[in-house]
């Protein structure tokens, strides 16, 4: 398990000032780098089949609303 994240202080000119962030580009770069290839294989399947997954998605949502729909 990854060790929780901790704010990072930098004195400058004798105030506490917070880092500056890391760009949203280097943040996903790290992101797709950390991901092992089973994990990467299954989100580019995701991403790449994505009108089959929104029909799944919305027959299960159907599904569920008719059974909501015929309960007592």
């Amino acid at each position: 398990m990854a060790p929780l994240p901790q704010a990072r202080v930098v004195r400058k000119g004798g105030i506490a000032v917070a880092p500056p962030p890391i760009p949203l580009r280097d943040r996903f770069a790290s992101m797709e780098d950390n991901m092992g290839p089973r994990v990467r294989g299954f989100v580019a399947a995701v991403i790449g089949l994505w009108p089959v997954t929104a029909v799944v998605l919305l027959a299960f949502g159907l599904m569920w609303i008719a059974m909501l729909q015929s309960s007592p």
